[in-house]
């Protein structure tokens, strides 16, 4: 559940005089921010360093690879990999292979992988009541002596309000969306985790907010503290 957060929870620093494919996601190579993560009782557990290593397109698509590095509530770096989004047509389209365990996935890289994918999408306009697109993904092995299967859902997807949210970052004027997650972990025994997310993004910053629930108790958050 950790990491499906992490991810979601994912901002852009500012692009300026740059024609860009989604008001929303403004980017270019070299774009720096952080995000710092608290448990349920405000008290910091970790933070999320990003950073775009990679950037090519203009005005109508592009493509951007974002290094990012988890750090602990001691600033001890603890993950470290690459995310992968692309925009098409003014519509952001996230990865769904960027919510499953990087270390999971290394642990099986040499057996024989099937993914089957249905990719997130954040339009270039956002309004109250608009329903947006689920995506899911599942990773099963066919040959491991171990048989795994994955699988992340994230659904009931909607733009519920519109609200000013300030972080250490700023003030900022966002859409609230909200979604609801599901993964499931088997290897030999099963693992559920049902949980809900919502997340405040702005024009030319993505989210600036975002808190993660389990049975309607908010289980922690994460707040946009740096960015250029």
């Amino acid at each position: 559940m950790r990491v499906l957060f992490i991810i979601i929870g994912i901002s852009f620093g500012v692009t300026s005089g740059i024609a860009q494919c989604n008001q929303y996601y403004q980017l270019s190579e070299g774009s720096e921010w952080e995000m710092e993560s608290y448990n349920a009782k405000g008290k910091i557990t970790g933070k999320q360093a990003q950073k775009v290593t990679d950037f090519s397109g203009g005005a109508n698509s592009f493509t951007a690879i974002v290094q990012s590095v988890v750090y602990d509530k001691k600033d001890k770096e603890v993950m470290k990999g690459d995310l992968e989004f692309k925009c098409e047509n003014g519509t952001m389209i996230v990865d769904m292979r960027n919510f499953i365990n990087e270390e999971q996935m290394k642990a099986f890289q040499s057996y024989e992988m099937q993914i089957e994918s249905d990719n997130l999408e954040i339009p270039n306009d956002l309004s109250v009541g608009q329903t947006l697109k689920d995506g899911s993904i599942t990773v099963t092995t066919t040959n491991s002596p171990i048989p795994m299967n994955m699988s992340v859902n994230i659904t009931d997807r909607k733009v519920v309000a519109k609200e000013s949210v300030t972080t250490p970052a700023g003030t900022f004027e966002c859409y609230k969306i909200t979604s609801n997650s599901t993964m499931n972990t088997k290897m030999g025994i099963g693992m559920t985790f049902n949980f809900s997310t919502v997340e405040w993004i702005a024009p030319k910053v993505a989210v600036v907010k975002s808190e993660s629930y389990r049975n309607d108790k908010l289980q922690g958050y994460t707040l946009l503290t740096k960015r250029n």
